[in-house]
């Protein structure tokens, strides 16, 4: 390469990563406000002294700091070493390149890679701000655990194991201070839903719906609040207020029952690969809890397609349910040996919750053989 050409490009990369540092600078490391206070390192800034504080003494920051002063001075004083000399060429018949084989063993890994995911695809995450995994521990979410907890200072979801280790300490992924009151949640809750944030959104209707927050309980501003999460695209907020067209919210009607509106909500929750859209599609189906017998064969097989989808995710209540398929002959042919290998499978992972059920499934088949 040109000597000229080399320099100038040398110039330009050293003056795109000043710039960079630059832009960092502008903002605070903490809470991403405006800043206003410099590091001595010159690589952070701060807004104010207390955000100061949090990365110093909470992160540790302080002690970077130092090395990083001291690599700089270390540096300055080091003496310029000398040009190192020109390679040498020598002139004769290449390498053999075994290009051709690491090219056939990259295909032949992304071929099977491609044929495990159409084996078993994963499903859809409820929303691009969740992700399908927890941000801290990298677990999938548990199908049985809808109630993950959602972070009211940056608006992400962890598992609750997570939630449970990091309770009474900053944010591990924004570096918020831990509210203190109900009151400062639900603040910085309704400052996420004033930016439209789904996530928020949804949350805020499931507290209004459960007198949650110290609010007071409204089914009708929950429904405004479910559907507005839900044209936005949030997975739970669609589920949550198909609910509410199918069954109500117990003795209050927030909206009128509409079961045709019910299952669109839920067949779009279950076309994203939601379990709880698919268990609430095959209940609607067929009607549950009444376990009445269906006329219509073409519900009865739906209502079994998506009833075993939930249930190989591992879906406890999708697993007796699925059963009850089984026992009856709805939407399949009857088959009392798969019922009662899923019946003793949730036996022997089910919490003490679903004991009831699975006492009454066990008649059910004992009294069919």
């Amino acid at each position: 390469m040109d000597p000229a050409l080399e320099k100038k490009k040398r110039e330009y990369e050293a003056q795109k990563a000043r710039t960079k540092e630059l832009l960092a600078l502008k903002t605070c490391t903490i809470c991403g406000e405006r800043s206003k206070l410099f590091c001595p390192c010159k690589t952070t800034a701060y807004c104010s002294v207390a955000c100061q504080k949090v990365d110093w003494r909470e992160r540790g920051h302080r002690k970077a700091c130092k090395d990083i002063r001291a690599a700089e001075a270390a540096r300055a004083e080091a003496p310029t070493p000398p040009p190192s000399p020109p390679k040498e060429i020598f002139y004769g018949p290449a390498p053999r390149s075994h290009a051709d084989e690491v090219r056939a063993r990259i295909a032949a890994e992304h071929e099977a890679a491609r044929a495990r995911r159409e084996a078993r695809p994963e499903r859809a995450p409820d929303s691009e701000r969740f992700g399908a995994r927890c941000p801290i521990c990298f677990e999938g979410w548990d199908v049985n655990c809808p109630g993950t907890t959602l972070l009211a200072c940056c608006c992400r979801r962890i598992c609750r194991s997570c939630f449970d280790q990091l309770a009474f300490q900053p944010c591990a992924l924004c570096g918020a201070p831990w509210a203190n009151s109900v009151k400062e949640c639900l603040v910085r809750l309704r400052r996420h839903v004033e930016n439209d944030v789904p996530e928020a959104v949804h949350k805020l209707g499931a507290a209004y719906l459960g007198g949650k927050f110290g609010l007071k309980k409204s089914g009708k501003k929950a429904a405004r609040l479910f559907a507005r999460a839900a044209a936005a695209g949030n997975v739970e907020a669609m589920v949550d207020l198909g609910r509410l067209y199918d069954k109500g919210n117990g003795d209050e009607r927030p909206v009128r029952l509409d079961r045709t509106k019910a299952l669109e909500l839920f067949r779009k929750a279950a076309d994203t690969g939601s379990t709880h859209g698919q268990y609430n599609l095959g209940l609607c189906l067929i009607d549950a809890p009444k376990f009445r017998d269906l006329k219509d064969e073409e519900k009865m097989k739906e209502a079994f397609r998506v009833m075993k989808l939930c249930a190989d995710r591992g879906m406890f209540s999708g697993q007796i349910l699925l059963a009850r398929f089984y026992v009856y002959g709805w939407g399949v042919e009857k088959d009392l040996v798969e019922a009662r290998r899923l019946c003793e499978l949730a036996a022997t992972r089910a919490p003490d919750l679903f004991e009831e059920s699975i006492r009454d499934l066990r008649e059910d088949i004992a009294a069919e053989m």
